[in-house]
């Protein structure tokens, strides 16, 4: 077994992309490895310059490998005296053996030839050497770049391949460069070259030129230093993991320094300050207990910083911003948000949706419709005002200069402004949740007015065909359907959703869509995020199908559907009913459509009239529990059922010849069903 040690030098890859890079590389490599039958464990490192792969218990050969070939019918092969013809001749001298070697196996199309192929394993620094190149050079990214004759195509140019098995090198030459031992330490603190040797002599090697190759390790060194750094100034730092992940690729040498600004933009509102650190900067704001003081913590890719070049130009830097935000708060301050409304109809939103203004008027009108249906209608006036002002802050300075304060700038002007706690807080949750893990907008109003803007958007983009398709979504729909079931999902809103797509579709001017087929899409877009969400939240991916193939109007009804039966199913009861009910789901299928209302009459044998009776019995109560979303305790009902079921399908022939009793007992087992089917669709529950 052999060690494997691949690494790309680059010029400095964006801190961004390099945890996808690493995932990408790590998983396109392992396939590989294990489509080759080299197999090996890798683990995946990377620097600002490096993208690095380390493999051990790399098989040194393939293993030979030996396959079945079929090759012409037997008839084909043999003549009738058992002697073999041209096709067996030729089928062997193609497969490389002899026609005594053939053997005939019976398979579901009859006898046929078939011959023992063996392909003899190749040196894997061979098959290493073919697979790698492309799986480098087809990496994705979000920008890729040209360099020397502008053939060259990835993230940065490539300065240095390290390819070497057990110490070998691998030959391969990618982008023009030859593979070799040689890689090169840090860019300033030790450029010379390094020759290595294997694994651990490069990691020792690397090390000793100031690269320290495993980000975890940069990044806990970054944490420590932080905290030393601001306990010197009675602080301790921004709880930021984000941002201390992107600093720790940022740099090959991890190296923390504390930088001052002026304590008078304390003055400004926190929210602008540490945007303006984090987003534009990438520095860690410094804190004691809540309050923000007046220093920052800055990377640097050095091992030291003793003439302070790095602190007073990230110091020079961050107090030119703060003034600039100073002079945009000041300014904008200067209008009310309200008074800015009539420019939002110079700012387009897209091309054949209008502009702002008229998406302003939408969201209004359509928030306003959500509040009594979700029954707030006692706030509709603040619903209204929120929305009348929710994207206004889209024409300020401060917007402009900080794209990442949208919604938040509007929230701190409207409350600035006087406006009420509700819709100031409405404006600034506007956005909100941005991912997965985001918190949802505070209060009611702020959750009205983000469906709103949601919905408005989905609807309109949908109804002009706008619809996402793979990877691509340049409109953020996928986001945008998150925020819808979060919010409707956390604040246990009970929404129609076909009803809310087609009010809002309603409002859109004329669309080349019609709305019979954007409903259904953006209700099942919806379905689909939910889908995610529940998964993610550790339920089973059977349970929520169960759910999510029946009918699905409202997505805080079908989640509590989902926890009832992820419950259900710890139950001893559950698994029997769930075998019976696919049992009655088949039969239903294998009889059609046959089957009318139920006839009492043609109920004779034991068993039937012994399911027909608890199954009535049953029925009003599942109404009523359905009706008030109980369904746990519907569930409880519908598992009692069971072993009425099992006695009707022992004792009871369902599709008899008889039409008129065969339709009768296809009736009852439909009502059972379509009964079952208010919850969830069992037959999709894996045993």
């Amino acid at each position: 077994m052999a060690e494997l040690l691949i690494e790309i030098l680059a010029e400095e890859i964006p801190a961004g992309v390099l945890p996808s890079a690493r995932e990408e590389l790590l998983k396109k490599v392992r396939e590989a490895l294990e489509d080759a039958r080299l197999d090996g464990t890798l683990e995946v490192h990377s620097t600002s310059r490096r993208l690095i792969l380390v493999g051990d218990g790399i098989a040194e050969q393939q293993p030979d490998l030996t396959s079945e070939v079929v090759g012409p019918s037997a008839a084909a092969a043999y003549a009738a005296d058992g002697t073999t013809t041209r096709a067996a001749e030729g089928f062997a001298r193609s497969q490389g053996v002899s026609v005594d070697d053939l053997r005939v196996v019976t398979l579901p199309k009859g006898p046929y030839v078939v011959a023992m192929r063996t392909v003899p394993g190749r040196p894997a620094v061979e098959v290493i050497a073919e697979f790698l190149p492309p799986i480098v050079a087809k990496m994705t990214f979000p920008r890729m770049m040209r360099w020397g004759d502008g053939k060259p195509l990835w993230i940065r140019p490539v300065h240095a391949i390290v390819a070497l098995l057990d110490g070998l090198v691998i030959p391969f030459s990618l982008f023009g460069v030859e593979t070799s031992r040689m890689t090169y330490g840090h860019r300033t603190l030790a450029p010379a070259r390094i020759i290595v040797a294997g694994v651990e002599d490069y990691f020792t090697k690397l090390r000793a030129a100031f690269v320290e190759p495993d980000a975890g390790a940069r990044r806990r060194t970054l944490a420590g230093q932080a905290d030393r750094l601001a306990g010197e100034v009675g602080g301790e730092p921004a709880r930021d993991e984000v941002l201390l992940d992107t600093l720790s690729h940022l740099v090959e040498w991890p190296l923390l320094v504390r930088g001052s600004f002026d304590p008078s933009y304390l003055e400004l509102p926190e929210e602008i300050l540490v945007t303006s650190m984090r987003e534009h900067q990438k520095v860690l704001p410094v804190r004691a207990g809540e309050a923000l003081v007046p220093h920052f913590l800055a990377v640097a890719d050095q091992a030291g910083d003793p003439k302070g070049y790095v602190v007073r130009g990230n110091e020079w830097v961050l107090n030119a911003r703060f003034a600039d935000a100073r002079f945009f708060w000041e300014d904008d301050g200067k209008l009310r948000l309200e008074e800015r409304m009539p420019r939002l109809g110079t700012l387009n939103f897209q091309e054949k949706l209008g502009d702002y203004l008229r998406k302003t008027g939408r969201i209004q009108e359509l928030a306003e419709r959500l509040a009594g249906r979700l029954g707030f209608g006692e706030k509709v006036s603040l619903v209204v005002q929120a929305a009348r002002l929710t994207k206004t802050d889209l024409v300020t300075d401060m917007a402009r200069e900080f794209p990442d304060l949208q919604g938040v700038v509007g929230g701190l002007y409207a409350k600035r402004d006087g406006e009420p706690e509700e819709v100031w807080q409405a404006v600034y949750d506007q956005y909100m949740p941005a991912g997965a893990e985001d918190d949802i907008p505070r209060g009611d109003v702020g959750g009205l007015v983000a469906l709103a803007d949601r919905l408005d958007t989905l609807t309109g983009l949908f109804g002009l065909g706008l619809v996402p398709t793979g990877s691509k979504d340049p409109y953020a729909l996928r986001r945008a359907a998150l925020g819808v079931v979060r919010i409707l999902l956390e604040k246990k809103w009970h929404l129609d959703l076909p009803i809310a797509c087609s009010d809002a579709l309603g409002l859109h001017a004329a669309l080349p869509r019609p709305r019979e087929e954007v409903v259904p899409e953006v209700r099942d877009f919806l379905l689909e995020r939910l889908r995610f969400v529940l998964e993610r939240r550790g339920f089973r991916p059977d349970t929520v199908a169960a759910v999510l193939t029946t009918e699905c109007r409202d997505i805080a009804d079908a989640s509590d559907r989902v926890e009832a039966v992820e419950a259900a199913r710890a139950a001893e009861d559950f698994v029997p009913v769930s075998v019976a009910f696919k049992r009655v789901q088949n039969i239903l299928v294998q009889a059609g459509e046959i089957g009318s209302e139920l006839d009492p009459a043609l109920v004779t044998e034991d068993a039937e009239r012994a399911l027909a009776g608890d199954y009535f019995q049953a029925k009003g109560m599942l109404d009523e529990l359905i009706g008030e979303r109980n369904y746990r305790v519907a569930l409880s009902i519908m598992a009692s059922l069971g072993p009425a079921l099992d006695r009707f399908f022992t004792e009871v022939m369902v599709l008899t010849d008889d039409p008129a009793v065969r339709a009768n007992r296809v009736a009852l087992l439909r009502a059972m069903r379509d009964q079952f089917f208010r919850v969830a669709r069992f037959s999709e529950i894996q045993p």
